[in-house]
């Protein structure tokens, strides 16, 4: 398997010149291509087709999440993480709509960082824990939405006891590495029992889920550290 190729956007500098000696040090990681600003992230994209795009969000001439519905709107399976020094819903729920695979801060160590990269390659919606908390909060204290007709309600099998575990572990904000320490099982477990909340709740992603698992109250408030 060739080297991860990584597309790194910031406006500063320093920042850029930190992610490149970060990712030169790391085997598997390659950073192709740097922009600083949305515009020339879009122009990086199509010439670098990288990986991951690591993107920072406030940026002139175009933002980072103008920069992300661009890209996915012509690149639907892009791969794209908000790293930004935002640690606001304000800015986390337009990046998340705008197609992040994650949302980490600036302020995460090296091996947040690089950790993060692997699970949006796998899918798994890298969240910075406060991120994790704080958007598990909003989901769980958001006034409940008006009823929807019965034909509209999906119905769903319960969780097993196992999946009500790992549902618990996620509401923390934990990866899926954590999740496997804490339950003694390994990733794969993890993933796969995962995969099979999502088939029952009828999506796909980590994030997903959660929002889920809250409207359907298979996690509280309570569960959030």
């Amino acid at each position: 398997m060739g080297k991860i190729r990584i597309l790194v956007v910031d406006d500063e500098a320093v920042v850029r010149d930190a992610y490149r000696h970060l990712f030169g040090d790391v085997e598997d990681y390659e950073v192709v291509a740097e922009a600083s600003d949305g515009r020339e992230a879009v122009a990086r994209y199509e010439e670098a087709r990288p990986d991951v795009v690591l993107m920072d969000l406030k940026m002139p001439r175009m933002s980072g999440v103008e920069a992300m519905t661009e890209i996915g709107r012509q690149h639907p399976d892009a791969c794209m993480v908000a790293v930004t020094s935002f640690a606001s819903l304000d800015y986390v729920v337009p990046a998340l709509r705008a197609g992040a695979a994650g949302y980490l801060v600036k302020d995460a160590a090296a091996e947040d960082l690089i950790d993060g990269v692997r699970q949006a390659l796998a899918d798994e919606m890298p969240l910075s824990p406060r991120i994790s908390r704080a958007l598990a909060r909003s989901i769980a204290e958001a006034p409940p939405e008006p009823p929807r007709p019965k034909a509209s309600l999906a119905p769903f099998a319960s969780p097993t006891a196992r999946e009500q575990e790992v549902l618990d572990h996620l509401a923390e904000g934990l990866s899926n590495r954590d999740i496997a320490a804490m339950m003694c099982i390994s990733e794969a477990a993890v993933k796969a029992h995962l995969r099979h909340l999502g088939d029952k709740l009828g999506v796909r992603s980590r994030t997903q889920i959660l929002v889920l698992a809250y409207r359907h109250g298979l996690v509280s408030a309570g569960s959030v550290r």
